[in-house]
């Protein structure tokens, strides 16, 4: 025969059926018998495991979605094509597959439509490879990922068609204009040729040659523009060679500034250019690129997400770089990653989450 014994909870039920009292006092022990305990050995009392997280693109049908890659990358504009590696690339990511993870996004920096995707891609091909030293240099030794490591190029990658360039209206012939025109900037006067001058954009145009009083003076102060007589200098200069000589970065903000006010294209687009070759260091692109997104300065800016990106993922720890790219308006975006806004978070989303799993 078997005996059954009465369970812990019928035993409480009776005594407090029975007696009310020494049932109160049995839950109040009950009570502080837990109470006592601290927090970290209640919690270990509770065995339950937290769920994984799991940050991989898993589709239910990996032959499904694949094949419907494949057939988008055959019909697809040239545009497309790298936002479709990348999805490839997530995909066989989700299948542990790191050899066609790192095929699919040498083929999407292969197709890169833009300098954005190239700066992009080759990032972050530069990034999953870290940890592998000597395949890296293997593949260095023999030129393969020189390109994918090294860094770009950007004035060149950005061509001048892509800045629009004021190419001067006829002048007026006038034989009561001079010729020599001369800026007054403080103290000092800068004489320039008029015609070479009024060349640099439609407002000077106007100054120099239309209905304004200025375009019968010889003498026009410009005191009031924020300009030193060096850096007018340098822009009369730039009027009659097309190009900018050697100037400090601090001279050529100031000429960007001014060439961006009065709307003087190729003027800033040179400007843009030879501020992007002095971008060194991460504290330079920092300093550079807020410049560079006031006055709408593509290739600068270009050149700094290159030193970020080229950083990562010691970039996104700096405050300065975490600021510019996180708190950036829609408009400075489009200035500072161009088309590439997608691929561009992506990266970052990825990098962050590496880094630190509760990362925002």
């Amino acid at each position: 025969m078997r005996t059954f014994f009465p369970s812990e909870s019928c035993k409480a039920t009776k005594l407090k059926a029975v007696n009310p009292q020494s049932w109160i006092q049995a839950e109040r022990g009950t009570f502080s018998k837990f109470a006592s305990k601290s927090p970290s050995s209640i919690e270990s009392l509770i065995k339950v495991r937290e769920p994984p997280i799991v940050p991989f693109f898993k589709p239910v049908d990996y032959v499904e979605i694949l094949a419907h890659i494949h057939e988008e990358l055959e019909s697809c504009s040239l545009e497309e094509r790298s936002n479709l590696y990348l999805l490839q690339y997530q995909v066989f990511r989700g299948l542990g597959e790191d050899k066609l993870m790192r095929r699919s996004l040498r083929a999407a920096w292969l197709k890169a439509s833009n300098v954005y995707e190239k700066l992009i891609f080759g990032a972050w091909l530069k990034y999953e490879r870290q940890g592998a030293e000597i395949i890296s240099e293997l593949l260095s030794s023999c030129g393969r990922c020189a390109t994918e490591f090294g860094i770009i190029d950007v004035a060149s990658e950005l061509h001048a068609n892509e800045s629009p360039r004021f190419r001067g209206i006829d002048m007026l012939s006038d034989n009561h204009i001079s010729r020599i025109v001369s800026f007054q900037i403080g103290l000092e006067k800068i004489v320039c040729d008029r015609q070479k001058f009024a060349g640099l954009s439609i407002p000077f145009h106007a100054m120099l040659y239309g209905c304004f009083v200025e375009s019968s003076f010889e003498d026009i102060n410009l005191s009031e523009n924020n300009i030193s007589p060096s850096g007018m200098r340098l822009i009369g200069d730039f009027c009659i060679t097309g190009s900018l000589n050697e100037a400090p970065s601090s001279l050529l903000l100031e000429i960007l500034v001014f060439a961006n006010k009065f709307c003087c294209e190729s003027l800033k687009d040179a400007c843009d250019r030879k501020l992007a070759s002095l971008v060194s260091s991460r504290q330079d692109a920092v300093e550079l690129m807020e410049c560079a997104i006031e006055e709408n300065s593509p290739v600068l800016a270009a050149s700094c997400l290159q030193v970020f990106l080229h950083e990562l993922p010691d970039s996104l720890n700096d405050c300065q770089v975490f600021e510019l790219l996180s708190n950036a308006s829609r408009q400075h975006r489009s200035i500072m990653i161009g088309p590439a806004l997608f691929s561009f978070y992506s990266l970052l989303s990825e990098v962050a989450i590496n880094t630190d799993p509760r990362s925002e």
